[in-house]
């Protein structure tokens, strides 16, 4: 086994206990399923927007990251579009083709895919400085923006385009786009560093951001269930050709086509073959867009990571 092998599965393997962990105590009733619901609300109102000023305000987009970054934006967008067309086509329920739609298009970059990249490119740590840039901008950015949205739309409290311009309002005033605008507008600003009132705010920020994972991994526990539900495997299927194979393919064509430089594909590669972002049965979870759906997805994607990426990654590089 690789060493790239070997980290993929040491941390698939440590975030799922964390998940199993959270399950086993809401089998002990210790917390309940209801309970994934407070979580969701303190993840989406708090610490998302904490971790997304953060980000933004210390990760300046350069001009050699920018076609890197589009691309993964573009490839997150087509496989949006293409996710809920199969699920129209293949009738799915509204809310499983919300929920089929955010696991399709965003994958975990964070999780698994900035200790891959040390891994990969253990030589080179401007490597690292890279993906996270492509990482936070090209799919970090439209999963803040887009799935919220889309969970929103397709979610149960949905009743139709008389419900559209209250979502558009509570989305533009929502915690989570104004922590990008002003995320954005501060890197910017070329605020120093090194004094104390800038340094504790981003300290504080940064304790914020350690909760992600832990909180993601509690609410994907209480969501999870076991049970069969109708049209999984075409779901599971869909969600995998989409999220782990399409976009790769789609991110080293397009790669390819712009003359993006060897080491960005690479990249763009590894992160496009991330499993299921984690963040997206919570938003399913926060606007009643078949959550359970896409908690299974999402973990079934984990599950088969150590497997998938790598030979994702050895096929297209």
């Amino acid at each position: 086994m690789s060493a790239v092998s070997l980290h993929v599965a040491e941390t698939v393997i440590a975030f799922a206990l964390i998940v199993i962990a959270a399950y086993l105590l809401k089998i002990k009733g210790i917390l309940k399923q209801d309970d994934s619901a407070i979580f969701a609300r303190l993840l989406t109102q708090a610490i998302l927007p904490a971790t997304i000023f953060y980000q933004l305000w210390t990760h300046r987009l350069s001009g050699e990251s920018l076609a890197p970054v589009l691309i993964m934006f573009l490839s997150g967008t087509v496989s949006l579009a293409i996710s809920w067309l199969i699920g129209v086509l293949m009738k799915f329920d509204r809310q499983s083709i919300g929920a089929l739609m955010i696991v399709s298009s965003f994958g975990s970059s964070a999780l698994i895919g900035y200790p891959i990249i040390q891994y990969a490119f253990a030589n080179n740590p401007q490597a690292l400085a890279k993906g996270i840039i492509i990482s936070e901008l090209g799919v970090g950015l439209p999963i803040f923006i887009l799935c919220p949205a889309v969970a929103m739309y397709f979610g149960g409290t949905f009743k139709g385009n008389e419900d559209m311009r209250k979502l558009v309002k509570d989305y533009f005033l929502s915690p989570i786009f104004l922590s990008v605008v002003l995320g954005l507008v501060l890197s910017h600003l070329d605020i120093p560093a090194g004094t104390p009132f800038v340094d504790t705010i981003r300290e504080a920020l940064n304790m914020m951001q350690g909760a992600l994972v832990v909180i993601s991994a509690v609410i994907l526990g209480l969501q999870l269930s076991f049970q069969p539900m109708g049209g999984f495997w075409k779901l599971i299927t869909v969600s995998i050709l989409v999220q782990m194979l399409f976009q790769p393919w789609f991110n080293d064509f397009v790669s390819v086509l712009l003359s993006v430089g060897t080491e960005n594909r690479q990249i763009l590669v590894l992160i496009s073959a991330m499993p299921a972002a984690i963040l997206g049965p919570v938003f399913a979870a926060r606007y009643d867009c078949a959550a359970k759906t896409a908690t299974l997805l999402t973990f079934t994607h984990i599950v088969i990571s150590p497997v998938v990426v790598p030979a994702v990654f050895a096929v297209f590089t």
